[in-house]
């Protein structure tokens, strides 16, 4: 018979600094690769507008065909490779490092209630990725609805994010007070 998988366990499971380390390394050498691949659009603000504000068919055609008239867009496709894996670097790194600091400062198992958050944070960047995926592939597939679905799939990633980076940098100061 196994054992259940509990929050606790799985603190002290991924409570592993040499996981934390590893896991950061590849997350900036992926954060690196797409943002070289992003570059060219020489505007990074498009790309976190496009995220946190279009909940429309029209936005996106019209993001689209500005850069496909500039000469652009291959570098919004292309930079879907890296960001394919790029979940599953942060949401280790982040789940790594959030155990560590929690276990460090000594914090109570209730906020072991946070260690799902990365990883469903990685889920909604998955989720936002296969629509921005099928957008490209066929313009006749955006629709407001899926506009919609991949802003809230996006906005939920990024509130998620600032919750659990929140609560890294409070523990990890908590955890040099000791």
């Amino acid at each position: 018979m196994s054992t259940p998988c509990t929050l606790m366990r799985l603190r002290d499971r991924l409570n592993l600094p040499w996981l934390a380390l590893l896991s950061g390394v590849v997350f900036l050498l992926s954060q690196t690769l797409i943002l070289l691949t992003l570059a060219p659009l020489d505007d990074p603000s498009a790309l976190l507008r496009m995220q946190l504000t279009y909940t429309s068919a029209e936005q996106y055609l019209a993001q689209f065909a500005a850069w496909e008239h500039d000469g652009l867009l291959y570098a919004y496709r292309d930079h879907l490779l890296p960001d394919t894996l790029h979940p599953l670097w942060y949401g280790l790194f982040a789940s790594t490092l959030l155990a560590i600091v929690l276990s460090r400062a000594g914090a109570s198992q209730r906020w072991n209630l946070l260690l799902p958050l990365p990883a469903l944070s990685a889920l909604l960047d998955v989720l936002e990725n296969t629509v921005q995926q099928l957008f490209l592939a066929n313009s006749a597939s955006i629709t407001d609805a899926l506009a919609t679905f991949s802003w809230l799939c996006s906005s939920g990633k990024w509130l998620l994010v600032m919750v659990y980076l929140l609560a890294i940098i409070g523990w990890a100061l908590v955890g040099r007070r000791r």
